[in-house]
């Protein structure tokens, strides 16, 4: 059994501001990486939110974990509906769990009248060798109020709960923030106004700064005088505009007016009733229907009785044009079901009407990679303000297994998420569609038919698209086919964001071949026998076709420490592990791929393996737009 002791050693609560820090004492696990969640219930609805781990201190077969957390308590649920709040923590370990972890309290996390209540067998009145003095740490990019609590704190120790109860006298946080936002719409204008009245002594300043009579506040010594003169003008007006001049602000501010002016249409719109039997399919990656949503589609298509509508963009700024603008609020307005497959910005920008549901049939499958409100406090992670995701009312997965982990990356309950499997994996169990693809693949690549093919098909490092690189230097494809021999042939596929690409030896240009601008990534797997790979979601379909896998993870520790997984690495991927080029050419040369991983890891990430996914989320859906459930 594993065995747990909690304490609490920090919870105060001062305007919005929940500080929380615990001390978990439990087994030492060498291998794994602990993490500890809040979990937070108010009426029918719950959240998940990560909690930092800020220290370990091992004393012999065990150890003391200290978490952190700041919580803004008036941005836990996205619609709160007034009532208390009570909370658990729970706890993983070294493939452990505890949901519900039972505690006592530091009697120094307290002030004395908030004893006054507490059972003392629920006091923790000796402190455990320093280990539990740590404080909670206040994150900077929050905006902390002072003064009353939004709620006052109560324990109720027998269910292992916090208890939270709104301290009505406090005030509303979110009405003075909407004040204050409303305040600066005509101060904004003055500025503005005021701004322009003193262009010319912008101009001025500008000018005596290029002439080197007045200080640069800004200085680019690879630009011209006339560019360092207009950057001095631009400091100035940002400066006294409060306001920043660079492109990418200047874009939000002139789209915040923009949806501001649409926006007006719209609730013009929730007035009226919706249309009860509209169906409406949007993405602002593709211009046609692609993955989930296509085969979603299809199972729906035939029903004469639905109204379908769809909005479809490729266009990167299409969130920003008015034409999609005005499009997406009307169907946003109408539809019964809305269905996207991404991130789709302009969710964001109206609040959703409650006769409407927002489903997000993910394109991803399984839990690997933390994303989302998983990343909190992490570098390109969310803010606890953000709203992206929240407004989910249904959100699919491949399994029961990965549903909390899926309700805690978009901020939503659990009770939303469903494991209907993901639609667009139903492929990789139609053995008609894989030999089509297989002749397709030998038809255009003839001399890859009689050879073992290695797919090579890491992911990206950086924090995003702007940054995305993969590092070259790490992985040589021509010695590593010299190498392996010539019974191989290798595909080299990088992902979407890298721009750069392999140098590949003309003598082995018939047998490496890189396709990362060409075929998708799924259809390729049809004709792989090794998977290399590194920390790629590509795991889970490859399961599904039963491929070896070998997992390349030179930097895999600092990979944990920006990005992490759901699961510890090690005990979760299904392959074999190496850590260098030479240990990688010897698992191919030698076949140790831990092969017998593969099977037990689809069944735990795929519920259903019977290629009607689509089927289940196309019933579902219809369910919903005729009234069943």
């Amino acid at each position: 059994m594993f065995k747990t002791s909690t304490v609490i050693n920090n919870l105060t609560v001062t305007g919005n501001d929940l500080l929380a820090s615990l001390c978990i004492t439990c087994p030492y696990n060498d291998g794994a990486t602990p993490k500890a969640k809040i979990v937070f219930f108010q009426g029918d609805n719950m959240r998940r939110i990560p909690l930092t781990t800020s220290a370990i201190y091992r004393h012999g077969d065990d150890c003391t974990i200290v978490f952190n957390g700041e919580i803004l308590l008036d941005c836990v649920f996205l619609n709160s509906c007034g009532d208390d709040i009570t909370a658990r923590f729970d706890f993983y370990y070294g493939g452990n769990s505890v949901e519900g972890l039972s505690f006592k309290i530091d009697k120094y996390a307290l002030d004395s009248d908030e004893f006054k209540n507490i059972d003392k067998n629920y006091v923790l009145s000796e402190r455990n060798d320093g280990l539990t003095c740590s404080d909670a740490i206040l994150v900077p990019e929050l905006e902390h109020h002072g003064g009353a609590p939004l709620y006052f704190i109560g324990f109720d120790f027998e269910n292992s709960r916090l208890v939270f109860k709104k301290n009505h006298a406090a005030g509303d946080y979110n009405a003075d923030s909407m004040f204050k936002k409303f305040l600066n719409i005509p101060m904004g204008i003055i500025r503005f106004a005021l701004a322009i009245c003193l262009l010319p002594y912008f101009v001025l300043d500008g000018i005596l700064a290029g002439l080197d009579l007045q200080r640069k506040r800004q200085v680019n010594s690879y630009s011209s005088s006339m560019r360092n003169i207009y950057l001095q003008i631009k400091e100035n007006f940002s400066d006294f505009l409060k306001i920043s001049l660079k492109r990418k602000d200047i874009v939000k501010i002139v789209s915040g007016i923009l949806y501001s002016f649409c926006r007006i249409r719209y609730n013009k719109l929730c007035k009226k009733p919706i249309v009860k039997n509209r169906i409406t399919f949007v993405s602002g990656r593709r211009d046609n229907l692609t993955g989930n949503l296509e085969f979603v589609y299809d199972k729906l298509k035939d029903n004469k009785d639905i109204d379908f509508q769809f909005l479809l963009f490729s266009d990167s700024n299409g969130h920003f044009k008015y034409k999609y603008i005005k499009r997406f609020y009307e169907l946003y307005a109408t539809s019964r079901v809305v269905v996207i497959d991404d991130y789709f910005r302009l969710t964001n920008t109206v609040k959703k009407r409650n006769e409407t549901q927002l489903w997000q049939l993910w394109h991803a499958c399984g839990a690997f990679k933390t994303f989302g409100y998983s990343r909190l406090g992490k570098i390109g992670g969310p803010l606890q303000t953000d709203i992206n995701h929240r407004m989910y009312d249904r959100a699919i997965v491949s399994s029961a297994e990965i549903a909390k982990h899926y309700a805690e990356g978009f901020g939503i309950s659990d009770k939303c998420v469903l494991p209907t499997g993901i639609p667009r994996t139903d492929v990789f169990l139609d053995k008609e569609y894989a030999e089509k693809i297989k002749s397709s693949f030998y038809a255009k690549h003839p001399k890859l038919k009689n050879k073992i093919i290695i797919l090579f098909a890491p992911t990206f490092r950086g924090h995003g698209q702007k940054t995305a690189y993969y590092p070259m230097e790490t992985f040589d494809p021509n010695r590593f086919y010299e190498s392996i021999g010539d019974d191989y042939a290798i595909i080299l596929k990088l992902h979407p964001f890298c721009k750069e690409h392999f140098e590949i030896d003309e003598r082995y240009k018939d047998y490496i071949i890189d396709l990362s601008d060409d075929d998708e990534l799924n259809d390729l797997l049809f004709v792989t026998n090794l998977l290399i790979t590194d920390y790629s979601s590509a795991i889970f379909e490859a399961s599904l076709l039963d491929i070896p896998m070998i997992f390349y993870a030179f930097d895999l520790y600092d990979y944990i420490s920006n990005r992490d997984f759901y699961y510890d690495f090690e005990n979760f991927v299904p392959g074999k592990i190496v850590f260098s080029e030479n240990k990688l050419i010897t698992a191919v040369k030698s076949r140790d791929f831990d092969y017998e991983k593969v099977g037990a890891f689809k069944t735990k990430f795929f519920d259903n393996l019977d290629g009607n996914s689509s089927k289940r989320v196309a019933d579902e859906i219809l369910k919903t737009v005729r009234g069943e459930i």
